[in-house]
């Protein structure tokens, strides 16, 4: 009984006391309430004692918060037995309820993350769970704008929903999952979840009014207008014609709100405004208005209406209401930005205030608010657990970097200030690449520390088996359903695992301070004097291309037509290099044109020094570019040995940001040389044959000293091998993009390797050569660029690959690799080796007129933080230098005996 009192108490907690959470001192609780919690500490009751804190909050809600968060603190003891340990579990789902309506969505989550793993690691049997720990925990989820996760949480919850017969939790986990599905974009599952309620709630009003009310707000979303304002109008009809009470009362607030949201999208915004009035109503007065969130997106969505009607001081009225809603700004209307949160319409709020106060002219204020928007946004994003889902958030926000870059531009062009340049730069950077800067800080972090640690080994094994699943997914081997659930559960699993880490080593920490105002001013003074970066920032209307030289921004130019610019590249890339070599044969001068337009579209008003060294920094379809084989002279020349291309003016690079080369750049160098190469023709497999392969390696053999594998012996688990030990990896084999995701995969002697693979490794190498075709090509995420297995390789620690943006001739790879090689062993650093030998292909003069077409050399790319690596020469140069090596070994020798001579006659005497 006191179990389901608990709970009982911890719902009401959470319906009606949750808008009020004041600190309140340890010396303020009742001398009452202090001796009997003194008097179970004596006599040991643990339970009792965790009980009487949780009853004391229910009639005391004000000190609710500050007075639990001290249990743990204030035990003297771990819980030991069952009713102890099911205590604890109210404890923690009590926190949970409580940071939530506090407006704290990450530590709400941690809380109830904690009360579920809590639950498992002890077996325990409490009745409830997936009511007041799963459902509350997805919903927070689908706050954050964790789709993925609420989902897995979801699903775990209609499993219990379903064991226990329990139709009433399985109609409100369809209806959310209906969310889930709908934020993703996925209605036809939404709607496939709402009918699945509906069979399940039968006849029962108060349920039928939460699936329609959800099934309005996707008819909503997927422009159905006409429908959704049937069903919500019949819905609200339903509704009203009932007593309100305590709980009904909220459904009728969410259908008022929902209706509001048609009427907006329908442009009709006094009926709009109607209903939220009526949802504001209902909040004062059935909660006093202290159901904040609703509070707060209410206030939110009329704040867009005056935006709309042009009313912009209006407008800011009301966004302010929000930010007062949530705490964040007083009378003094001063934003502190450590009380910034992670919250889908913390986001939102300030990005629609940032264009009222543009709206208003109001440039610099408008620039802060966006930069608040996308500051609340990193905070979510660093929270996501899932690599795939930070992807489609990070992509998702870049439409506010946009508008603020615009407006940060503006700004520059009236005022010349450099530090709006520096904003533009630092707005670039967050919208650029940052799960993958994630990924390289952690395995950075994860290296410096024990890995002998059995959490570490239990991590790599949840990595093993999460890659084993991927596969299974990709190649739809077996029951695709049960991989699924396989797959969900193991991430899971492994998320819980790092936040154990987390714990043990604080230092894994990252991004502890999400990026602020003038944050990029850090990163320019870390980069060298002489790092020239080229920043491109391609939105939907714009494209931004950004000159950094010297630790400042050199130079920022817009280019107002970012949809033609991405067209043109694509029909481009299309055209002259993923279809083969024959339209740029057949029509040369075409190719020529088409080139020097997109070179001067990016980097047409720039001027460079001769044989400059740039590092490009692409963003979305300008990852697919090689610049070094770009036209320069509009002029046409029709022998295509002297075609003007950029790469006999400029050495060039490319990065994935600043920051990912700042941190490949403080990569130790392995200063022992070991190359590895692994070459697979696929002779008598059921692969294209590339003999192409086989002379390649004889060429480097010839060149390089190290390890060369070859078909048999350069299978999966010699690849993996050769990656822990080698500080330059080289790999010819077939590349190619698989699956529905077009998961970059490289093809062993006896099998596949994916992308998601290439992870827990203990050790990366400098670099990695990919003489493969389209190993720097891959599915496009619009803010973290193309993902490719160059990517990944950088995810894990590598310094830097050379890979192919398309496929690869054989004869043309074959001899540039091995030329790169023969200049870096010349002591020439990586880009500059790459550079000489694509000129050295240039310039020889013996070769057929298309061999000089950028199909053929141009493929090839460095990728990452540019440096010398270590190489050893192979036997057949030591033997061509073997006189003189030996001369100056016995000459060497000659010296040591004589010292050593010396020295034993100093002793005798």
């Amino acid at each position: 009984m006191r179990i389901a009192k608990s709970w009982f108490c911890t719902l009401l907690i959470y319906l009606a006391f949750f808008g009020f959470v004041v600190a309140q001192p340890a010396e303020n609780i009742p001398q009452y309430l202090r001796k009997t919690l003194d008097s179970l500490k004596t006599k040991d009751n643990l339970s009792e004692w965790i009980y009487t804190r949780i009853d004391y909050c229910y009639h005391n809600p004000s000190q609710s918060l500050p007075f639990l968060m001290r249990t743990e603190r204030d035990s003297w003891r771990k819980p030991q037995y069952t009713p102890e340990k099911e205590a604890w579990l109210m404890l923690l789902s009590n926190l949970g309820y409580n940071q939530m309506y506090s407006g704290n969505i990450l530590q709400s989550i941690s809380y109830y993350e904690l009360a579920y793993n809590y639950y498992i690691n002890h077996k325990l049997n409490v009745e409830g769970i997936a009511e007041y720990v799963l459902k509350p925990w997805a919903n927070n989820c689908t706050r954050l704008g964790d789709y993925e996760k609420a989902l897995f949480i979801q699903q775990k919850t209609l499993d219990y929903a379903n064991k226990e017969r329990n139709d009433s939790l399985a109609v409100a986990v369809y209806n959310n999952m209906a969310i889930s599905y709908r934020s993703l974009g996925d209605f036809k599952n939404a709607e496939d979840c709402i009918l699945l309620g509906k069979k399940k709630a039968g006849y029962t009003a108060v349920e039928l009014i939460l699936l329609d009310n959800t099934l309005a707000d996707i008819y909503n979303d997927k422009e159905e207008l006409e429908l959704a304002e049937k069903v919500i109008g019949k819905n609200i009809a339903r509704q009203e014609s009932r007593k309100q009470d305590f709980e009904t009362a909220y459904w009728l607030m969410s259908s008022y709100i929902t209706a509001g949201n048609i009427q907006f999208r329908k442009n009709n915004f006094s009926l709009a405004w109607k209903y939220y009035k009526l949802a504001l109503s209902i909040n004062d007065q059935y909660y006093k208005g202290n159901r904040l969130r609703e509070k707060a997106y209410t206030y939110t969505q009329m704040g867009k209406i005056k935006l709309e009607q042009k009313q912009a001081a209006e407008a800011i009225h009301y966004f302010n209401q929000t930010l007062s809603s949530f705490g964040l700004i007083d009378n003094s209307l001063q934003i502190p930005l450590k009380k910034i949160f992670g919250d889908n319409r913390l986001v939102d709020v300030f990005y629609q205030k940032s264009l009222a106060l543009n709206l208003l002219g109001k440039e610099k204020e408008a620039l802060e608010n966006i930069r608040l928007a996308l500051l609340a946004a990193d905070k979510i994003r660093f929270e996501l657990a899932d690599v795939k889902t930070k992807q489609r958030f990070q992509a998702e926000t870049k439409q506010m970097a946009e508008k603020a870059i615009a407006i940060a531009f503006d700004l520059l062009q009236k005022t010349k200030q450099h530090s709006y340049a520096v904003a533009i730069v630092d707005i670039i950077e967050q919208a650029k690449a940052r799960t993958l800067l994630d990924d390289i800080r952690r395995s950075q972090q994860q290296l410096t520390l024990s890995t002998n640690d059995t959490l570490f080994q239990q991590k790599a094994k949840l990595e093993q088996a999460i890659a084993y699943n991927e596969r299974e997914l990709l190649q739809s081997k077996g029951d695709i359903k049960e991989a699924e659930q396989r797959y969900a559960v193991l991430k899971f699993k492994l998320e819980a695992l790092e936040k154990d880490l987390i714990k043990r080593y604080p230092s894994m920490i990252i991004n502890k301070d999400s990026p602020g105002f003038g944050r990029t001013a850090e990163p320019l003074s870390q980069l060298p004097a002489h790092a020239h970066f080229i920043a491109f920032f391609l939105g939907t209307q714009n494209l931004y291309v950004v000159e950094i030289y010297g630790n400042r921004v050199k130079h920022i130019k817009q280019v107002r037509a970012a949809p033609a610019i991405k067209k043109t590249i694509f029909n481009f890339v299309s055209t002259y290099y993923h279809s083969g070599p024959s339209a740029m044969m057949n029509q040369p001068e075409a190719f020529f044109l088409a080139s020097n337009q997109i070179y001067r579209a990016l980097l047409g008003d720039l001027k460079f020094n001769k044989n400059d060294k740039l590092i490009i920094i692409p963003d979305e379809i300008i990852g697919y570019l090689s610049f070094d084989g770009l036209i320069t002279d509009i002029n046409y020349e029709p022998s295509i040995a002297n075609w003007p291309y950029l790469i006999r003016s400029q050495s060039l690079s490319y990065a994935f940001s600043i920051q990912t080369w700042i941190n490949q750049a403080a990569k130790k160098t392995i200063q022992i040389p070991n190359f590895s190469g692994l070459f697979i023709t696929h002779q008598n497999k059921n692969k294209q044959f590339i003999p192409a392969v086989a002379k390649e390696a004889e060429a480097i053999e010839k060149i390089i000293g190290g390890s060369f594998m070859k078909d048999k012996e350069a299978g999966v688990k010699d690849f993996f091998n050769a990656f822990d030990k080698a500080n330059v990896l080289h790999i010819s084999t077939h590349a190619y993009l698989s699956g529905l995701q077009k998961e970059p995969t490289l093809s062993f002697n006896d099998n596949e390797v994916f992308l998601f693979e290439l992870s827990a490794r203990k050790t990366a190498p400098d670099l990695i050569v990919l003489s493969a075709c389209r190993t720097a090509d891959g599915i496009m995420n619009a803010s973290e660029g193309i993902i490719s297995l160059s990517r990944g390789f950088a995810a894990i620690g590598t310094g830097g690959t050379i890979a192919g943006l398309w496929n690869v001739n054989d004869k043309a790879a074959s001899e540039i690799t091995a030329t790169c090689y023969s200049n870096m062993l010349q002591g020439q650093e990586i880009s500059t080796a790459l550079h000489h030998a694509k000129l050295s292909w240039l310039q020889n003069k013996e070769r057929q007129a298309q061999e000089y077409l950028p199909y053929y050399w141009d493929p090839l790319i460095y990728m990452g933080y540019d440096k010398k690596v270590t190489l050893k020469p192979a036997q057949s140069m030591l033997q061509t230098y073997g006189l003189p090596a030996t001369l100056l070994l016995a000459a060497a020798s000659g010296i040591y005996h004589l010292l050593k001579i010396i020295k034993k006659t100093k002793r005798l005497v």
